[in-house]
């Protein structure tokens, strides 16, 4: 008997296992994403099964958990319906933005333009962060007219639209140029035929805003792609300030994280630092910039170090460093700390 039931105990774990198992496996690679085929061979977001036409941003059920999203459409009339583009859709009754209804719609004349912007003869569409959506734009824009006409990051950026006479950033009408205002290369900046401008998070309306930095002067470039400065002209921009003016610039060179020479001149975010300590133009750069020295002091961001020898300091591998008294190499946590070194005395 006790065997029996020993036996029973084993055929219910396995049981109970297996339906586990079964479930784990049905809800990583089958649910709950639903099975279907595309409406369209062109378009790979929306499906149809038995159940009807369904909306899915992504392709497998782990992108899914994680970011994704999917849903059905309400009351599809499939004779009349077509695909505008990846996250568009529209039957004779209904505009479908991925799986919602555009209520606010006129349906026949709906259609996404060649920028990718939605609109129909009465209005434009923008998305609306709070519901997750579009709705109608709030500004009187030229609908006929209306454009996205920038990318940036390999993608469209909805908050920026023109018509023929303006250009909107976050359904703002902006005092700019409209037919020279475009970004300037890879940048923060942006330029029209007479200024340079950046584009701003304002807190306190909570939208952002494009602010008027400097007026265009040449030439005009920037260290890289990631820099913080600017170069306009005789002037030398730090994102939305103009740090030095009506300087002859014949040395413009970023030496660290946020740290830039100008002339003769170390400015660390925009500010210029070390002013009477630094002899600039002998000075080198260590460590993304974070430790610099001359002949005559060492200094890490901008703590002088007096117990390192100045005029025999060195770099002898990426985190080690000596003078003729000591090895020093960049602690594991030196970010949290005030002094960057564990040194040890020379033999």
């Amino acid at each position: 008997m006790k065997i029996k039931k020993q036996r029973c105990k084993i055929f219910f774990k396995s049981i109970i296992i297996a339906i586990v198992f079964y479930w784990f496996i049905s809800f990583f690679f089958g649910f709950p994403i639903p099975r279907g085929t595309r409406v369209c061979a062109d378009y790979s977001t929306y499906y149809e099964n038995w159940r009807g036409i369904y909306y899915i941003s992504v392709g497998n059920v782990l992108n899914l958990i994680n970011f994704g999203h999917w849903g059905y459409l309400e009351d599809v009339d499939k004779e009349t319906f077509i695909i505008l583009d990846d996250n568009w859709a529209k039957d004779k009754n209904h505009v479908w933005y991925q799986d919602k209804t555009i209520k606010t719609a006129d349906v026949a004349s709906f259609d996404v333009d060649k920028s990718g912007l939605p609109k129909d003869k009465n209005h434009v569409y923008v998305y609306d962060v709070d519901m997750h959506t579009f709705r109608p734009s709030k500004c009187n824009m030229d609908v006929a007219t209306a454009e996205h006409f920038i990318f940036k990051n390999d993608g469209q950026d909805w908050t920026w639209i023109r018509d023929r006479n303006f250009v909107y950033y976050d359904e703002t009408k902006l005092d700019v140029d409209r037919n020279s205002f475009a970004p300037l290369g890879k940048t923060y900046w942006w330029t029209d035929k007479d200024y340079v401008y950046i584009d701003s998070w304002n807190s306190s309306l909570k939208k952002c805003e494009l602010i008027k930095v400097d007026s265009l002067q040449s030439p005009v470039d920037t260290l890289n792609v990631g820099s913080y400065y600017l170069r306009n002209g005789r002037n030398i921009i730090h994102l939305g300030s103009v740090i030095a003016r009506d300087i002859e610039v014949y040395r413009f060179e970023e030496v660290g994280l946020g740290k830039c020479i100008i002339n003769d001149m170390l400015f660390e975010n925009g500010e210029r630092i070390l002013k009477d300590s630094l002899n600039v133009p002998e000075a080198k750069f260590y460590f993304y910039g974070h430790i610099a020295a001359d002949k005559n002091h060492v200094f890490y961001s901008r703590k002088q170090l007096n117990d390192i020898d100045a005029a025999s300091f060195r770099q002898i591998d990426d985190k080690i460093f000596e003078d003729k008294y000591y090895i020093y190499i960049i602690k594991e946590n030196v970010w949290r700390e005030e002094y960057p070194f564990n040194r040890k005395r020379k033999q």
